[in-house]
């Protein structure tokens, strides 16, 4: 499934209070906050101040046991293959694929191609 929400993926110093982080994100729609040694990184939907890449939402339906292998292989092959860059984002129940919005069409035929459908 292709989702509507257009996001950014915003990169925050390792110092920012998770909480600082999540008031970013907005009530509704799509956002994911990762805090590493290097950064806190907040995946959001597009504010009109944003500028930058502009990322789409492929959803890989689930749920998928955690042993299972080779589900985000199963489109990131075909993606890279075409020369469509991803940025992965995992909830417990749903797998994303991100990709930007200026490839999303490439994406679309990438994916059909590999033999998989998109919603």
């Amino acid at each position: 499934m292709v989702h509507p929400w257009r996001l950014v993926v915003a990169r925050l110093p390792p110092a920012t209070p998770l909480r600082d982080a999540v008031d970013t994100l907005g009530a509704e729609g799509f956002g994911a906050v990762v805090r590493s040694a290097e950064s806190v990184t907040v995946v959001r939907e597009v504010h009109a101040r944003d500028q930058g890449l502009v990322w789409r939402a492929l959803e890989i339906a689930g749920p998928f046991a955690f042993s299972e292998t080779g589900v985000l292989a199963a489109l990131a092959e075909p993606l890279a293959a075409a020369g469509v860059s991803i940025f992965a984002v995992n909830s417990y129940e749903t797998d994303f694929v991100l990709v930007p919005e200026v490839d999303l069409e490439r994406a679309r035929e990438a994916i059909a191609r590999a033999g998989h459908q998109l919603g």
